[in-house]
């Protein structure tokens, strides 16, 4: 009887400590469990979020947007003619305005006036931005131009009694004229930048002079092909949809 009674009490205790044993088990394994269904739940809400969390790149051309550039510079007319009787054009420093519209993120278009006096209408490509701040850019386009020219005897001023006809008496005369170069711009904001540009803008001038001195009947006509290179900088405002 003692002994039936022991067995069952021995049968009931390995019974509940095995009992317990799973129940531990269980608990061991619960946590890792929950803990690897929580780090799933967090990394689909993380990969749906980060999408609408991340601002699109903005590739600094800004389509759909208006710049606003005011530049100065300097002119270096190049093919000057250095033998016989030829035209001095005078070039000066160019100094004026540019509004640039783009139509995308590479196409625009860009019309200028600046002093001396010269008025354009260009195409530009804007290349695609690298490190999200700096635009390279293509252009060229045509347009017109006023110079004060005169007539020179191998790189000198003719010998006086020279006066120029045609033109009219200011010596001056405007010409149509074409332009093709490049550039860069630094955006340091989304709407202000630093703009430099290189560009040659040709026109070829015409002129006629009487009573110039040691020449037969006094009449001399002339003509060049002026390539004004001008290399500018200046500071760029833009505006428009976001």
């Amino acid at each position: 009887m003692h002994s039936t009674i022991a067995g069952q009490n021995g049968i009931a205790g390995n019974s509940k400590q095995n009992a317990q044993e799973k129940e531990q088990i269980m608990r061991g394994k619960f946590p890792k469990s929950a803990f690897f269904a929580v780090s799933l739940l967090m990394q689909s809400f993380a990969g749906n979020a980060l999408p609408a969390a991340t601002p699109p790149t903005d590739d600094g051309a800004g389509a759909g947007k208006t710049e606003l550039n005011l530049f100065a510079g300097i002119s270096t007319p190049v093919g000057k003619e250095s033998n016989g009787f030829g035209l001095e054009i005078k070039t000066g420093t160019p100094i004026g305005g540019r509004v640039l519209y783009n139509f995308s993120d590479h196409h625009a278009v860009e019309f200028s006036i600046a002093n001396p006096l010269s008025v354009s209408a260009n195409y530009v490509y804007n290349f695609s931005s690298f490190h999200g701040k700096f635009v390279p850019y293509a252009t060229a386009g045509v347009g017109g131009a006023r110079r004060e020219i005169a007539l020179d005897d191998n790189s000198q001023p003719a010998q006086l009694n020279s006066n120029l006809m045609e033109t009219g008496p200011d010596h001056s005369q405007t010409v149509f004229t074409g332009n093709f170069g490049g550039g860069l711009k630094y955006f340091f904001t989304k709407r202000f930048a630093l703009r430099f540009d290189l560009r040659d803008q040709v026109g070829n001038f015409k002129g006629t002079f009487s009573n110039v001195a040691g020449v037969p009947g006094g009449i001399v006509r002339a003509s060049r092909t002026l390539n004004d290179i001008q290399i500018t900088g200046g500071i760029v405002f833009r505006f428009g949809k976001s």
